[in-house]
């Protein structure tokens, strides 16, 4: 089921960045591209994590919390990082960048709450 949320965020970037690139040109079609690339690793991240803390809970589920705890810090750091980066280094349009992320993660959000109450 994570795959198809991944695949279905995967779709709405791409989406996202073409109504950027129509409304902004290519610079907003590269910011929005940035954007949700992101948010698309941090996606990526979490699955990796949650598939680890599984094992582990196994045998200790302090572990597991404390790892889940961590993977939360360490993906919030890189979601700043990379922002930070891409509107200071890269000089993209914030924007397209921001709603692109925004938006991914909402439907990230949404495909999960959808997808626990349907079990």
């Amino acid at each position: 089921m994570r795959k198809a949320i991944f695949l279905l965020q995967t779709g709405l970037v791409l989406i996202g960045v073409g109504v950027a690139f129509f409304l902004a040109g290519q610079t907003g079609g590269v910011a929005a591209l940035y954007g949700g690339g992101i948010a698309l690793i941090n996606t990526w991240m979490l699955g990796r994590r949650v598939q680890h803390v599984g094992r582990v809970v196994a045998e200790s589920a302090q572990t597991g919390m404390a790892l889940l705890y961590l993977s939360a810090v360490l993906r919030f750091v890189f979601i700043l990082v990379a922002i930070a980066f891409g509107l200071a280094v890269m000089k993209l349009a914030p924007v397209p960048l921001i709603a692109n992320f925004v938006g991914a993660q909402l439907a990230f959000m949404l495909a999960s709450v959808a997808v626990v109450r349907n079990g």
